[in-house]
């Protein structure tokens, strides 16, 4: 992957539990069209880091990899914006698996500071490539 949101993993328990990191810098590509003169972290940006520590996490299983895609997002919540200069630490813990898919509940704090919360759910990029009728190469 090319777009890497995650500079460091602090825990990890395969398949369940992960705890990363996210230093954001003043260059970072985003800040400068969101919003200008009062640069904020995109939620998307959030969200995808969320996405990448699960992937992670279940990559970390025995046999276990990173083939993994968002497949629903439920009840996301951001408290406040997150700055330049500031680090986010992502909390995700595995909640269950239903229909080939793996729920999480995420949650991303700078410091002590909760920013955001969310429940979301990935499945595997093959059979997520069956189900928009991708054809698999």
């Amino acid at each position: 992957m090319a777009f890497v949101f995650i500079d460091r993993v602090l825990e990890c328990e395969a398949g369940e539990r992960v705890v990363a990191l996210k230093a954001l810098a003043f260059n970072e590509e985003f800040f400068r069209d969101h919003f200008p003169g009062m640069p904020v972290l995109p939620g998307a940006m959030i969200l995808e880091g969320f996405v990448q520590a699960a992937r992670r996490c279940l990559a970390a299983k025995p046999g276990g990899d990173d083939l993994w895609v968002l497949a629903e997002v439920a009840q996301m919540r951001f408290n406040r914006f997150v700055v330049p200069g500031e680090v986010v630490r992502l909390e995700v813990d595995r909640e269950k698996e239903e229909d080939g898919a793996v729920w999480f509940r995420g949650r991303a704090y700078t410091g002590e500071e909760g920013v955001g919360r969310l429940r979301f759910a990935v499945r595997p990029r093959a059979s997520a490539e069956v189900d928009a009728g991708i054809p698999r190469a």
